[in-house]
């Protein structure tokens, strides 16, 4: 049971090579080693085993009778080896914690938090997939998904994550044509929005500027929109001070919170869609699963509706005469 100790691997390695070739100096381009290195393992075998391989000629080599029963031994033998290797490694891929979820989220939210998962999980290998639109938990195969929405269904266990609060939002370098006191006012300024490419790809109806006006009795009489079609591009030009954007809570509040943006009036939406967090029962009880779960639920306690107009109006007023002037 032992005697494959003594086996000199290298050298059969180098022979399966040059028996498959029937050339010495192929085997050693794909061994990336010399056509010396070759032969001297070649001689090696030989000696071990004390009979000859290959009849050799001038310009070609062949197998002996001998070397043709070891190249089949050798060939199923390395074949085994490397199916092992390949069902190894598998096996180590399908340990990977894949989370899937859309681009925005994985862009504006995620980015700002991975740092810490991976800093305080250094055992969890994480494996994040952001997408155009919202993942699908039975057809993409994510241990893990952020989804816009969910209908309950076998094999699954959603969670809720947080609700949508949309409300205008800019940077402080904006430059408003006159001061923004109410809805109305944001008719005469710079509005970004995002075009009908971006909501073909979710599940949910559009949400832009027309939308949220309406909620206040404003008609859509706009002065100047610039479109977009990816939402995370749409934000730098709000942080640049471009225009005033439509921000959801979700994929601002860090922006918020640290000063690129603010909301230049207090008035805010809730849309009542649900983002949730889907897992399939199969993946529910892994540990890595499991510790993504709770990390996650706990980056998103912060995300509840916002403070009462009151509260948010009294930055806003200083906003909106501190740029008073026109452009």
């Amino acid at each position: 049971m032992s005697n494959y100790r003594r086996l000199p691997l290298s050298a059969l390695r180098a022979f399966e090579a040059a028996a498959r070739h029937l050339s010495f100096t192929k085997a050693a381009n794909e061994l990336s080693v010399t056509q010396a290195a070759v032969s001297r393992h070649i001689l090696t075998l030989e000696d071990h085993l004390d009979i000859q391989l290959f009849n050799r000629g001038n310009q070609k080599v062949s197998l002996s009778p001998a070397g043709e029963e070891l190249f089949e031994a050798a060939t199923l033998s390395l074949a085994h080896i490397a199916a092992a290797f390949d069902s190894v490694k598998r096996r180590e891929k399908a340990r990977r914690l894949t989370v899937g979820m859309p681009m925005s989220f994985a862009t504006l939210f995620m980015s700002h938090r991975i740092g810490d998962f991976v800093a305080n999980n250094p055992d969890v290998d994480l494996h994040l997939v952001s997408l155009e639109r919202s993942p699908s938990p039975a057809t993409d195969g994510f241990d893990v998904s952020v989804v816009m929405g969910y209908l309950a269904r076998p094999g699954f266990t959603a969670t809720e994550l947080f609700g949508e609060e949309v409300f205008p939002v800019c940077s402080k370098s904006y430059q408003p044509h006159a001061p923004i006191l109410t809805p109305e006012d944001l008719v005469n300024e710079v509005l970004l929005v995002m075009d009908d490419q971006h909501w073909s790809a979710y599940p949910w109806s559009p949400f832009d500027w027309v939308h949220w006006l309406g909620q206040f009795g404003v008609s859509s009489d706009f002065k100047r929109v610039i479109t977009f079609n990816n939402y995370p591009t749409m934000m730098q030009a709000v942080i640049r001070g471009h225009g005033i954007g439509l921000g959801w809570r979700h994929l601002v509040n860090d922006f918020l919170n640290e000063g690129s943006l603010i909301r230049p009036l207090p008035e805010s939406c809730l849309t009542g869609r649900k983002h949730h967090l889907v897992i399939p029962d199969t993946a529910i009880e892994r540990e890595d699963v499991q510790i993504f779960r709770n990390w996650l639920m706990a980056q998103v306690v912060d995300l509840n509706p916002s403070p009462t107009p009151t509260e948010v109006g009294i930055e806003t007023s200083a906003f909106a005469h501190s740029k008073g002037t026109g452009r």
